[in-house]
């Protein structure tokens, strides 16, 4: 009988603590403006104090005047290949896509005609990306933190094959996403998003899709779609099926780690 009671004590107390995780307002609907830099190892350490300096500022203005509503700056830990062509990712999400259109007419809008241009100017000379996209978020589900976002953010770039991009939407919606929801459950992860690049675009990009995973240590992210997580999602799934799903739905590109530097929200 104490065993019983004991078992059943457990079982009340691991669903009470499952199910007081609390999610942060949902990213879903708005857009990611993701520029990639190459910054030489040795200016590094310049590099992030004059981002700091002349660059969040900037960000900060846009975020009080309710023109973003996020900022991030990550340094890429693991780069998704060995000759990668940047090392730096700068993020900016809005609800609004026009936000990402006339930089310096928001900034204006802000500060005196000639404190906007110093900043500009400044901004400008720090920030020349390799290149830059713009993605649609399409799935978002996030803890809820009261203080700094979590520290490492991986970065998953997807091939979907054309004509199966709805398909693989209902499968991260309906496959992927309980999974992960169990994996913030247990303490394993901090959030997950699903994104669809808007721009560039076409057959030669490479990608057309990617998975944001929002992680708080690297021991986190060894151990990702384990059977055991998985069952606790879908109990009465076929494990072989499952991955053959997803792998039926799209080709991953490259997988990388970023850390994150600064931010503004």
């Amino acid at each position: 009988m104490k065993n019983l009671l004991y078992t059943l004590y457990i079982t009340l107390f691991a669903s009470f603590l499952f199910s007081s995780v609390v999610y942060s307002q949902s990213h879903e609907g708005y857009y990611m403006h993701v520029d990639y830099l190459y910054v030489n190892s040795s200016d590094a350490d310049t590099f992030e104090n004059d981002v700091k300096d002349s660059v969040k500022p900037v960000h900060q203005a846009r975020i009080d005047a309710e023109e973003l509503k996020a900022w991030y700056l990550y340094r890429v830990a693991y780069p998704g290949t060995q000759n990668t062509y940047y090392n730096y990712v700068l993020i900016s999400i809005s609800d609004d896509i026009s936000s990402f259109e006339d930089l310096r007419s928001q900034i204006r809008e802000n500060y005196s005609a000639e404190e906007a241009d110093e900043l500009m100017e400044q901004y400008y000379q720090l920030l020349i990306p390799n290149h830059s996209e713009l993605w649609r978020i399409n799935n978002s589900v996030l803890i809820s933190e009261d203080a700094k976002p979590s520290r490492y953010f991986g970065m998953d770039y997807m091939k979907v094959r054309p004509g199966m991009e709805y398909a693989y939407q209902m499968m991260e919606d309906e496959e992927a996403r309980p999974v992960h929801e169990t994996r913030m459950e247990i303490g394993a992860m901090k959030g997950w998003e699903l994104f669809s690049l808007i721009t560039p675009g076409g057959t030669e990009y490479g990608y057309n899709f990617a998975t944001g995973n929002y992680y708080n240590y690297l021991s986190n992210i060894e151990f990702g779609f384990t059977e055991e997580v998985i069952r606790r999602s879908h109990p009465e799934t076929n494990i072989n099926e499952f991955f053959e799903n997803i792998e039926h739905t799209r080709d991953l590109v490259r997988s990388e780690i970023w850390e994150l530097v600064d931010y503004v929200r």
